[in-house]
Parts: structure tokens; C-alpha cells; sequence
């Protein structure tokens, strides 16, 4: 008989990793414990470190759209005269 064990993980992960990859996860229907406990499985019967994409070309596409939107620059405006040369600067176009 299998003995299931409890176990508390606790890592640290990039922001815009995480939510990438919890979008994912959830296009897919799982959690980030089951994703855990299927990368230990799989570890444990292969002896490999599992790492594949298996969401569509759409999904991934949005997830990577959800990691790039955490380095859009900021400007910061503090004045009307700031906000006027922010709205006239056409980004070199």
C-alpha cells in the first residue's frame, strides 16, 4: 500500500515566471502541489528531471505575453510639464 506524505515546499521564483506558469497550470486543470507531485513521480520513475511544454502554441504565447508585461519601462510624471513631454514623445516613430 502506497503511504502518501505531506510535505511543505517552499521555494522562490520570479514573479513573472510564477504567474506564467500558473497560468499554464491552469489551462491545463492543475494545481501547483499536483504539478509537484507529478514532477517527484516522474523523477522517481524515469530518473530524469521532467521539463516540456504540453500546452498549445496559444497558451504558451500568453503566458510568455504575462512574463514579458513585468519589464515594460515606467515613466514616472510628477508634473503638467512632465505629462506633456511624455504625451508628445512618439517613441522615435
Amino acid at each position: 500500500m502506497t503511504t502518501l506524505v505531506k510535505k511543505r515546499v517552499q521555494y522562490t521564483v520570479d514573479q513573472a515566471i510564477m504567474e506564467s506558469a500558473e497560468y499554464i497550470m491552469t489551462k491545463v486543470g492543475l494545481t501547483p502541489a499536483t504539478v509537484m507531485s507529478m514532477v517527484y513521480a516522474e523523477i522517481a520513475r524515469t530518473g530524469k528531471i521532467p521539463v516540456t511544454t504540453q500546452v498549445s502554441d496559444e497558451d504558451l504565447n500568453t503566458a510568455r505575453l504575462i512574463a514579458m508585461s513585468h519589464n515594460v519601462p515606467s515613466v514616472k510624471v510628477s508634473s503638467a510639464a512632465d505629462a506633456a513631454a511624455f504625451l508628445e514623445d512618439d517613441g522615435g516613430y
